[in-house]
């Protein structure tokens, strides 16, 4: 625990720099100001994120009902094998039978999540280069000295912050404003990359 309190605190070094310069330094203007920003936020729920993730989506539906039907046939094959009526040869071929297809189903699952999350982290990682470039600039003509991650409710990097102080609203958009992306649908809640 104690090294965890002395990482945070050499975290926290530049910013409590910042604002002892800023309380001591009588040349300094005093409107410096912090910001807090909830990124992940930020870049999931942009017009462009929003957009790519519906076609994201889209392109993984087929692939997500082809699983799907073959998990209702193993299913269905399951239910077949408990029919106490079925010979011992009947028995032995659909058992064969569920193997494969549940195999299959494994193999295919596991294609499908490592594909659909390739291709999530991509689409985070495009978006958050534009987001991250886009916040230093507004940073800058807005006038904050400091903008912090907020992180989330689940794991907080900030224990406490007024909510005039979070500019993530503000950030999404504006930067939806500059992208020129016209906003999505409704889509539901993205997953968060790994």
């Amino acid at each position: 625990m104690k090294r965890g309190n002395a990482a945070l605190l050499l975290s926290l070094a530049p910013l409590l720099a910042v604002v002892s310069q800023a309380q001591s330094s009588p040349s300094q203007p005093a409107t410096q100001s912090i910001a807090v920003v909830t990124f992940n936020t930020v870049v999931l729920q942009t017009a462009e994120a929003q957009k790519e993730l519906g076609a994201l989506q889209a392109k993984f539906a087929p692939r997500q009902s082809q699983l799907q039907a073959l998990e209702d046939e193993v299913e269905a094959t399951r239910k077949q094998l408990s029919d106490n009526q079925l010979s011992d040869q009947e028995r032995e071929t659909r058992q064969r039978s569920l193997d494969q297809k549940e195999k299959q189903l494994q193999r295919q699952g596991e294609d499908f999540r490592n594909d659909s999350q390739t291709e999530s982290q991509l689409l985070f990682q495009r978006v958050a280069q534009k987001v991250y470039a886009f916040l230093q600039t507004y940073a800058q003509q807005h006038g904050y000295s400091v903008v912090i991650e907020r992180g989330s409710d689940a794991v907080p990097v900030v224990w406490y912050v007024a909510n005039n102080l979070d500019i993530t609203e503000q950030l999404i958009k504006a930067y939806n404003a500059q992208s020129g992306v016209a906003p999505a649908k409704a889509l539901p809640p993205a997953p968060l990359p790994h």
